[in-house]
């Protein structure tokens, strides 16, 4: 089976984690060349992108593909782009090309909602935002809650008009690109059942008040207008492809794998995630039905799915721990895992306990009772979704084709990554030798320099501490800073030759 693969844009979970997990399978994932998908706020080439496609199309058998990257070339030049929906709309046929050349290939295709970060930082977003996102965030919810009529039309207008201070006019600017995303989110609607077989409109970054759900919502009420099919939107982004994968091949083998979905606490599934907008217990069954699976009824399952959520009060990994950490039986949690691994089935872990980072103590109770790598699947970093949509993926696609070396390989990068540096390294170093050095959070010098030898240092360090059976095993390969930035790794490992 070839999968043709547009990524959401260049960075490493995008880029890579599909094209890993499906590595020595019957699925081959056919990636544009790096240099075709832009750089951060660089966007890609429509010229270039859209030459890809088409020049796959003959041989295709699905696409796996951002509508963000082939639209406005990428996630963050969706964000600050300045085109009209005539052009976009011209864009998009590329897809009816694609349907004309090749009427077999399905294309598996997602949209992102645009997001409105809660903080004020340029870094993704438009220049303005520097100083005034946390007021455009705050007027987005001020608006949806007089809309919703939880406060009073003369105090948003008190509210709105003090954020206005700060926003300076940049407002319409960010308000009318929300429209026209919006616009094209609906137009791809419109194809669905015809050049796109199957959409989710994911939310990144999302909150239950503010511009967000409004796009939502006002998607949902034009579909129902026009009498168009519900498509799923939930929360998540980086993940999608690597759901849609998972979808392909399941649909590839004729398979609809189930999902046996088991939580650490039983109150965890009412735990509304950091940056999502609801439970994880409502977002789970569209993660799962979205890859082309059901959750199992009964004891009738092809996969063990662990959970593990606290059962109140999330925080970041670097944060301390809320009473909702302590609640959970992670001895009996540990047990259950141990004993799914012992009778043969396909266990999986989605470590969601913390945002941006995995939970050491549980990985290395499970290290120490039957050894990480027996898991099936692995994955904990950034947000619940993000999580959910990798750790689900691998598992079906181990489940359908079989463990291997490469799998191994994989979810020992994710204990490297999620667990090392997402969970330790990135804040220590952040916080203790960058300003020494000149950088900070934001600027980590190049993306292959000094910074990332240290990342590299203590990342070895971590693992051979905590870890001991992976350093002895694996060493790595690649540590580089994609984005010259600290919030992600591009990071990948090898066997070591004894």
């Amino acid at each position: 089976m070839k999968v043709i693969y547009l990524p959401l844009d260049e960075r490493p979970c995008n880029y890579y984690f599909a094209g890993r997990i499906a590595k020595g399978t019957e699925v081959e994932v056919i990636a544009p060349e790096m240099s075709v998908l832009g750089t951060k706020k660089n966007a890609a080439s429509f010229e270039r992108v859209s030459e890809f496609l088409l020049q796959h199309a003959k041989e295709a058998d699905a696409y796996v593909l951002s509508v963000d990257m082939l639209l406005y070339g990428g996630i963050i030049p969706s964000r600050l782009h300045r085109y009209g929906e005539d052009e976009l709309t011209k864009r998009l046929s590329v897809l009816d090309e694609i349907k004309r050349i090749n009427p077999r290939a399905k294309i598996f295709a997602f949209a992102l909602i645009m997001r409105c970060p809660s903080y004020s930082s340029a870094d993704e977003e438009p220049d303005y935002y520097e100083y005034c996102g946390r007021e455009i965030f705050l007027s987005g919810q001020v608006k949806h809650k007089l809309e919703l009529g939880i406060i009073q039309k003369n105090e948003a207008e008190e509210l709105l008009a003090s954020y206005e201070e700060v926003i300076k006019g940049n407002l319409p600017d960010f308000e009318a690109r929300r429209i026209t995303n919006r616009n094209m989110l609906i137009r791809v609607v419109e194809n669905l059942h015809r050049s796109v077989d199957f959409l989710i409109i994911p939310q990144d970054d999302s909150a239950k008040y503010g511009y967000t759900s409004m796009d939502r919502e006002a998607i949902k009420q034009e579909l129902s207008n026009k009498g168009l099919d519900e498509v799923a939107m939930y929360p998540g982004a980086d993940e999608v492809g690597m759901t849609l994968l998972a979808r392909a091949a399941c649909e590839y083998k004729g398979i609809t794998p189930k999902i046996a979905c088991k939580f650490a606490h039983e109150n965890s599934p009412s735990v509304t995630p950091l940056y999502e907008d609801r439970p994880v217990g409502l977002t789970l069954p569209f993660q799962v039905e979205s890859a082309g699976c059901v959750i199992a009824k009964g004891d009738d399952a092809d996969i063990d799915l662990y959970l593990n959520y606290p059962s109140r009060e999330p925080v970041e990994v670097w944060q301390e721990k809320s009473v909702g950490y302590d609640e959970r039986d992670l001895d009996k949690f540990v047990a259950a895992i141990k004993k799914s691994i012992e009778d043969g089935r396909v266990t999986a872990l989605a470590d969601g306990a913390y945002c941006n980072g995995g939970d050491r103590e549980l990985l290395q109770m499970i290290n120490n009772e039957v050894g990480i790598l027996e898991l099936s699947a692995y994955a904990g970093w950034n947000t619940s979704s993000n999580t959910l949509g990798t750790v689900i993926c691998q598992a079906v696609f181990v489940y359908l084709f079989g463990d291997s070396e490469d799998q191994k390989r994989f979810l020992a990068e994710r204990v490297y990554e999620d667990v090392g540096y997402c969970g330790y390294v990135r804040a220590y170093v952040t916080n203790n030798l960058l300003a020494d050095l000149g950088y900070d959070y934001f600027n980590a010098g190049e993306t292959d320099g000094e910074v990332a030898k240290i990342v590299r240092r203590e990342l070895n360090s971590f693992i051979e501490k905590y870890f001991t059976n992976l350093s002895h095993r694996f060493e790595i390969d690649v540590c580089r800073m994609p984005w010259k930035r600290m919030f992600e790794v591009d990071l990948s490992l090898k066997e070591k030759i004894n």
